[in-house]
């Protein structure tokens, strides 16, 4: 249906410049899916295409990030022009004010995916919306992936060809990296066990894996340096109430960076600071690059460290990342997950609560 609409209308002057027409991949049907949405807002540049990355509200931030990879992708194959547009169509990472004289949230942390400007492409004759779709309630599931486009996974199922998209258009602003590689510089001297622990909202979050327990976490921390030896541990956590947790627990070991944090009772995006959704993404960037570089990993279903593997094995030599994974499984809908990962916490396994010692390494 799209492609049809699109022909009428972007087609009606019989033109060679524009090579989408006889583009094989139109009649694999792996767009059929997808609720494009074309505009015409001027005059300028008729004989181009471009096609806006949106998403509004959005997710998390590797969410975010794995949904613009998605429609990189799509865009190339399409070969339209990118521009990621998180401007007119905000993220829970906006801030009212400018940040490094961008309203743009994607300019807070990565450079320009094309060389054209909103300014310009709001004034183009044809321009594509994105869908805003993105995955099944169930992202973390593999049977999503036997329709190559129908839905958008998280970074754990991405392949060579996401790789290349990330390497050619996906450019983190140099003082971030500075920022992360001094850390890393400073403080990886040793053998550094990675912990990604998420918290907070993510007890609660609907069609969601289950974060871990203390008692897990605690368990395999323990069982991972008694095994291997870490010197360091690198804890990355949202949540105040699990770092102040490893801090007394493992009080010569711990390193961690000073994102902003919250618990329970506290809303993580609720903050005084006009920059405190800007840092709380630049919190999750870095965390992700330095987990990158870390000799292990222990975590949960999480998009941070499954980006932090993929970012890995993009600027390395490792093929595989040594890591342990606890799976608590899957929330039910968005009324049960309020109260079932605490119920689940207290209640023997027995009786449908989690396994205390469910790693085994």
């Amino acid at each position: 249906m799209f492609l049809e609409y699109l022909r009428k209308k972007i087609y009606q002057k019989k033109t060679k410049i524009l090579p989408i027409i006889n583009n094989k991949e139109i009649h694999k049907n792996k767009f059929k899916y997808f609720n494009f949405e074309f505009k015409n807002y001027g005059s300028k540049n008729p004989k181009k295409i471009f096609y806006i990355i949106r998403r509004s509200p959005g997710a998390g931030f590797f969410s975010n990030l794995n949904f613009v990879i998605h429609n990189l992708l799509i865009c190339e194959k399409l070969k339209f022009i990118p521009v990621i547009d998180m401007k007119n169509y905000p993220t829970i990472y906006n801030c009212k004010n400018k940040i490094n004289g961008n309203y743009n949230s994607w300019l807070y942390y990565f450079k320009p995916v094309s060389k054209y400007k909103l300014s310009e492409v709001y004034k183009s004759k044809n321009v594509i919306l994105c869908d805003n779709k993105t995955s099944r309630d169930n992202a973390f599931s593999s049977k999503n992936y036997k329709d190559e486009f129908k839905y958008l996974n998280g970074f754990r199922f991405l392949n060579k060809e996401h790789h290349g998209i990330f390497k050619k258009y996906i450019i983190i602003k140099k003082d971030i990296l500075k920022i992360a590689n001094n850390f890393i510089k400073n403080n990886f001297k040793k053998k550094v066990l990675g912990i990604c622990f998420r918290g907070s909202d993510q007890k609660k979050s609907g069609y969601h894996p289950y974060p871990p327990t203390k008692e897990q976490m605690l368990f395999a921390t323990d069982a991972l340096i008694k095994k291997y030896k870490f010197k360091k541990i690198y804890l990355c956590t949202e949540d105040i109430d699990y770092l102040n947790l490893y801090k007394k627990k493992y009080v010569n070991k711990i390193i961690y960076f000073n994102n902003p944090r919250t618990n329970d009772k506290k809303d993580l995006f609720k903050g005084n600071n006009n920059k405190h959704r800007y840092k709380i993404g630049l919190g999750n960037l870095i965390d992700m690059i330095i987990l990158s570089k870390t000799d292990y990993l222990l975590h949960g279903i999480s998009n941070i460290p499954e980006a932090a593997i993929f970012y890995s094995k993009l600027y390395s030599n490792r093929k595989n990342f040594p890591r342990s994974l606890v799976n608590n499984g899957m929330s039910g809908n968005v009324f049960i997950s309020q109260f079932s990962f605490y119920l689940k916490q207290i209640l023997p396994f027995a009786l449908g609560g989690f396994k205390k010692n469910i790693l085994k390494v």
